[in-house]
């Protein structure tokens, strides 16, 4: 009497294989179940994770830096053609948190007189710093952590699988 498995292979006209192609089968459609219920969670939780952490980072910045305005020392280069309007470097000056008179190259847009204003973030010091992370800095970022995440389980299964072939077939050689 044939089983289920028989019978239905018969039906579709393919001879029953042997024991460790059923294995092979088996531990491979397992592997992609795995994958494909598992890999939205893993990403999602990476993606929590991630944006939780850079969040955080974003309000401590936000509570270290401040926006201050500098006076240019001298006009803007103006610039015509490709990135025209992209800031250039210019000497100015701004006042520290503390009061202090300081003086460096500020990014201000082209064509900007002397004696003009650029609003600059600074840190406690009075230090130029980048202006605090935006949330769709942190979008960007945690779906690029989300995909890359997603593709580091696939390949933690694809090793898994790699192993498991490797297994089954020392074993048919042994057999």
């Amino acid at each position: 009497m044939k089983t289920g498995h028989q019978a239905s292979a018969y039906r579709l006209g393919t001879p029953p294989r042997s024991r460790s192609d059923r294995e092979e089968t088996a531990v491979f459609g397992t592997l992609m179940t795995v994958f494909l219920g598992g890999s939205p969670f893993v990403a999602y939780a990476a993606g929590r994770w991630i944006s939780a952490r850079l969040s955080g980072k974003a309000e401590v910045q936000q509570a270290s830096l401040r926006q201050v305005p500098a006076t240019l020392l001298q006009a803007s280069p103006r610039c015509s053609g490709h990135g025209a309007g992209a800031g250039r470097a210019t000497p100015a000056q701004w006042r520290a948190p503390d009061g202090q008179l300081r003086t460096g190259p500020v990014s201000a847009p082209g064509g900007t007189t002397a004696g003009g204003t650029v609003r600059v973030w600074v840190n406690q010091e009075g230090d130029l710093a980048d202006p605090p992370m935006q949330e769709t800095k942190i979008a960007n970022r945690t779906e690029l952590v989300q995909g890359l995440v997603a593709a580091l389980f696939a390949v933690g299964l694809g090793a898994i699988g790699h192993q498991a072939r490797r297994r089954l077939d020392q074993r048919r050689i042994t057999a």
